[in-house]
Formats: structure tokens, sequence, C-alpha cells
């Protein structure tokens, strides 16, 4: 019991990083005065642009997750936090133009561009 309680208090904790972090993603690459550098900085091809749709792939999720839970012994004694919910919001800003929503349209244009260039 004590360790599950431990358990929960480090997946808690792990998930308030994750969403703290999102939120730091959020204001950095959705902001609409500087969405468009944001893009040409850090999605500045289709190929960057494919890599992190493929990075955030269920399969690589679950990739991830294993990979974690792998090395977690290594880190903590006992068994790992459940981060299957962290690691999908993280991933989450792997997709900009869902993760903004309608706070910017530059990463669905950057989308329909690579789109009708791979047609």
């Amino acid at each position: 019991k004590q360790w599950y309680q431990r358990r929960v208090a480090i997946t808690a904790g792990i998930d308030g990083w994750v969403d703290a972090h999102m939120k730091l993603e959020e204001k950095v690459i959705c902001d609409a005065d500087c969405a468009g550098e944001m893009q040409e900085l850090m999605y500045s091809s289709c190929c960057v642009k494919r890599a992190g749709e493929r990075l955030s792939t269920e399969s690589m999720k679950g990739k991830y997750v294993k990979f974690f839970k792998n090395i977690w012994r290594f880190i903590y004694p006992g068994e790992a936090p459940e981060l299957k919910n962290a690691v999908n919001r993280f991933m989450q800003m792997f997709r900009p133009a869902s993760f903004c929503g309608a706070k910017t349209d530059v990463y669905r244009e950057m989308n329909k561009q690579c789109n009708a260039i791979k047609a």
C-alpha cells in the first residue's frame, strides 16, 4: 500500500511537470504574434513536420512509455509510475496545428503546403 501511494504521488508529480511544460510550449509556439517565426524556426520544412508526426504516433508513444518503464529502475527503486497520460500530452506539441488549435493558422497552412507538395 505504501508503494502504491508513492507511485501515485510520483505519477501526479510527473503529470504536473508535463502540464506546466505544455503551458509553456503553448505560450511559445501558439502565440499569434510570434507563431510565424516559431514555425520557421522549429517546423521549417515538410521533413521536420513529418518527423514530428512520426514521433507522436500511437506506436511511438507506446515505445516511449516502455522505454521510460525500462530505465525507471535505474532512476528510482520500485515499479515505474503510470506515464501514458504524461507521454500523450507531451507528444501533442509535435503536432502544432492541432496543439495550437484556433490560436493561429500558421501550422495549418504549413500542413496544407506540405500536403500539396506530397500529392
